[in-house]
């Protein structure tokens, strides 16, 4: 008998050419499918940040959201990364809740004028206003010569990998769709691994295991069953100059 996940495939291939030969208009929204009412709201802020020129910073914020959002990252006003929303999971559940945090985040290589100023974090989502939490990162008042300096950086270097979009934890339905992102960053570009957390902590790879799919942009996609409860993942991503894992929460519950 074919696995749930099989099913799951199927349906993406025949929704993919519905799509492709339907107007935009007929093709039913991710909005009509929430079984409760949709939200995006901050659950992380960004937060103000000073720090030594030629220091490496990275930026963090996360979205309470249902479903999960698309997030963008500004700097002075002009847009530097879009990270896009889930879309097999709503390509694949007619009814879903949907309930994520969703984290992002935004390397800084190296501080200097040209990096310090204003970010932005912006969550968008086709069912409800967008939301923005921003931060000014600014240079500490050093002499230069105690300082370091970017101008060896200004072309493509090395970087170890980070996770830029992660789904910390998801709230479905038993039995529903669920696609806990972990999108990644790095050159050389990372290796992303999902492995199951089992109750004993230990780790499994989900590599066979009928109910689970390690997708071509490092997402996980989850074909829940009505028995399991709560499960939970963690995604690793390695390159040759290090590592760097996120761990994530699916609970399963009726509305």
């Amino acid at each position: 008998m074919p696995s749930p996940l099989n099913h799951a495939i199927l349906s993406i291939i025949l929704l993919g050419s519905h799509v492709s030969t339907t107007k935009v208009a007929d093709v039913p929204s991710v909005c009509d499918g929430l079984i409760e009412p949709s939200v995006l709201s901050i659950d992380k802020p960004l937060e103000n940040i000073k720090a030594n020129r030629g220091n490496s910073l990275v930026l963090r914020c996360a979205f309470y959201a249902s479903p999960q959002p698309s997030i963008t990252w500004y700097h002075r006003g002009k847009r530097v990364e879009t990270h896009p929303a889930a879309q097999f999971e709503t390509l694949l559940s007619a009814t879903n809740l949907g309930q994520s945090v969703v984290e992002s985040a935004l390397r800084i290589d190296c501080l200097d004028e040209r990096t310090a100023g204003e970010y932005f974090c912006e969550a968008t989502s086709p069912c409800t206003q967008p939301v923005v939490t921003s931060s000014v990162v600014s240079i500490n008042k050093a002499p230069k010569s105690i300082t370091g300096t970017c101008k060896s950086l200004r072309q493509p270097f090395e970087s170890p990998p980070l996770i830029s979009v992660f789904t910390l934890s998801r709230i479905e339905l038993p039995g529903g769709v669920t696609q806990l992102a972990c999108r990644t960053q790095g050159y050389p570009a990372p290796k992303t691994t999902w492995y199951k957390i089992e109750e004993d902590e230990s780790l499994s790879s989900i590599e066979g295991q009928r109910n689970y799919m390690h997708l071509p942009n490092g997402d996980l996609l989850i074909v829940g069953d009505e028995e399991t409860i709560s499960e939970s993942f963690r995604c690793v991503a390695e390159n040759p100059l290090g590592s760097a894992h996120q761990d994530a929460s699916v609970i399963y519950m009726l509305a």
